[in-house]
């Protein structure tokens, strides 16, 4: 296969894909962010509790 025929189906492929509106990208990064944040503060949690617990059992 050439470059040419490469870069020609490429192209074809590109105009075939469904993309998606301004609301959705939008929305999906709203959605990601709220992700992201929840998963921070579950992990921010874990990590305070499992640092009390392992403080309790050195000072032992």
């Amino acid at each position: 296969m050439s470059p040419i025929q490469f870069l020609k189906e490429v192209k074809d492929e590109l105009n075939r894909v469904t993309w998606p509106s301004k609301e959705e990208v939008i929305e999906a990064t709203f959605g990601v962010i709220v992700f992201c944040a929840f998963i921070a503060v579950y992990f921010w949690i874990l990590d305070t509790v499992f640092a009390k617990a392992l403080e309790l059992i050195i000072a032992r």
